[in-house]
């Protein structure tokens, strides 16, 4: 490798690596050798200085050239002060100038070098480094430079400074509603240079007072808030700015957009209900009902958080956040106990990216839906999330009224259900293959459709996950869902 450390030979040290005197007198390879009448170079910028000249941004790319009358020009000398130079072969470079205000001015000097050099090596000459010590050892190569030009050329470079600008990432915006969890991701940029922010400063709600703007490294550029960190029942604005190192800011922006807010709402009880229900009927109306005398009324009112509102086959639900993670599982983890019902569609990628961590936080689940194709996937899927090894490939297409659904025997004290008499179909059915450390939960009663009595409910092993492999609302012909649901929150979710 060739050692050009930049920018620390100093002028002396430059005089002694050439061997000559810089006060406009002759420099030769040896004394009285036949250099005697060497010329130095000289050196040339693409731009020249110019009283009138604007500022421009800091970063700068510069190009130049030199001549020699008598030889050809070996490098260039180049500084941005006048003391410290820096060796170099290229014509031209892009330079980040720093800033050290609202505007600056800088110098630039180049050099140009001959290649009459004095044929040994000299302090400040370039080397190659071979052995990477730091220090040319004598059998390590070197540039053997010559006479430099004693008048560099010269440009002044009065540097304005761009101010950063701020704005967040596409399709990051926050749901009209949320619980007290809103992520928020940005981008900053800068004309002089992105490494040219220093800071990024947020506010929740008030901009005004000074103590309202919270500082982030300029690394940091997501961001979630809870409502430790003020977010408030009600509407609520985030805004963000960034600042440069000459103390410059951005313009603010925030979110929602100009004349909107978000509405944030606090959970009224323990239990958060999953709507991931498409048909409109009455299957949200039947699992409140059920909550609000569950545990003699303690989930009166329960939250629920409609995730298939707006969605369609390549857009998730208006409630769902942009981050599943970390926005959507910390909104689980507001909660202690989640239902999450569906019909045979049900948003399996929202589960599994989810479920898992925030029962692993203490979450307890009941989840109750039919399973459609998508669900027989051998990379995971279902699988990640419930307590089931493996689902069955070929649903069960339909389920007759009054089809019995018995407790299986490792489940003893749970209720019969039956397949109640409302005229919705059941279908996507699928037989449940348990986990070693689960444990089966219902069967289907015997059919001439369907072989033997397929599980489709299993248990978790630690008590936290109940799945049922059908819509469990339709099994309530015998008015006794709400006793299961009870009892599964009694005796596996241990709530009290």
């Amino acid at each position: 490798m060739t050692h050009t450390a930049p920018f620390t030979v100093t002028m002396r040290q430059l005089v002694l690596a050439l061997g000559c005197a810089l006060l406009l007198v002759s420099c030769t390879d040896t004394p009285g050798g036949p250099g005697a009448d060497n010329l130095a170079p000289e050196t040339h910028l693409s731009l020249v200085p110019d009283s009138t000249l604007r500022t421009t941004p800091s970063r700068q790319h510069l190009h130049w050239w030199g001549d020699d009358p008598d030889g050809l020009v070996r490098g260039y000398f180049v500084s941005l002060d006048g003391a410290t130079w820096s060796f170099t072969t290229k014509n031209d470079s892009v330079f980040a100038l720093t800033l050290s205000g609202t505007d600056s001015a800088y110098v630039f000097r180049v050099r140009a070098v001959d290649d009459q050099g004095n044929g040994v090596y000299d302090p400040g000459e370039p080397y190659s480094d071979t052995n990477k010590n730091g220090v040319r050892d004598a059998a390590e190569s070197f540039t053997d430079l010559g006479l430099a030009d004693p008048t560099p050329a010269e440009l002044r470079i009065p540097v304005r400074n761009s101010p950063p600008v701020v704005q967040f990432v596409k399709g990051s915006d926050v749901p009209d509603t949320t619980f007290p969890v809103a992520s928020f991701a940005w981008t900053g940029t800068d004309l002089d240079g992105d490494e040219s922010i220093r800071e990024y400063r947020y506010a929740l709600n008030d901009t005004v007072a000074a103590a309202s703007w919270k500082t982030l490294p300029r690394s940091q550029t997501f961001l979630t808030l809870f409502a430790r960190d003020g977010i408030r029942e009600g509407a609520n604005v985030f805004y963000i700015k960034a600042v440069d190192i000459a103390g410059a800011e951005s313009r603010i922006v925030r979110m929602p957009a100009e004349g909107d807010v978000w509405q944030v709402r606090l959970p009224r009880t323990e239990l958060l209900i999953v709507d991931d229900y498409g048909p409109i009927d009455e299957t949200g109306q039947f699992y409140r009902t059920i909550t609000d005398t569950l545990l003699g009324g303690r989930f009166r009112n329960a939250d629920v958080l409609d995730v298939r509102a707006g969605a369609t086959s390549t857009k998730k639900g208006v409630n769902v956040p942009p981050y599943i993670n970390p926005t959507f599982i910390e909104t689980l983890k507001l909660f202690k106990h989640v239902i999450w019902y569906s019909d045979n569609n049900p948003t399996l990628d929202l589960a599994q990216l989810s479920l898992p961590q925030y029962q692993q936080a203490g979450g307890t689940v009941l989840y109750t839906a039919s399973f459609p194709e998508s669900a027989v996937d051998p990379r995971g899927g279902i699988t990640d999330f419930t307590p089931v090894d493996s689902i069955a490939p070929v649903p069960i297409q339909f389920i007759p009224m009054n089809t019995p659904l018995e407790p299986d025997t490792e489940s003893p004290g749970y209720p019969q259900l039956k397949r109640d008499t409302r005229g919705q179909p059941v279908a996507f059915v699928r037989g449940l293959s348990r986990k070693i450390n689960a444990r089966n939960l219902y069967r289907l009663g015997s059919d001439t459709r369907w072989q033997g009595n397929p599980v489709v409910a299993v248990r978790s092993g630690d008590k936290r996950f109940v799945l049922f492999s059908i819509p469990l609302n339709r099994f309530d012909g015998l008015g006794n869902t709400g006793d299961v649901i009870s009892r599964i929150f009694t005796q596996e979710f241990g709530a009290r």
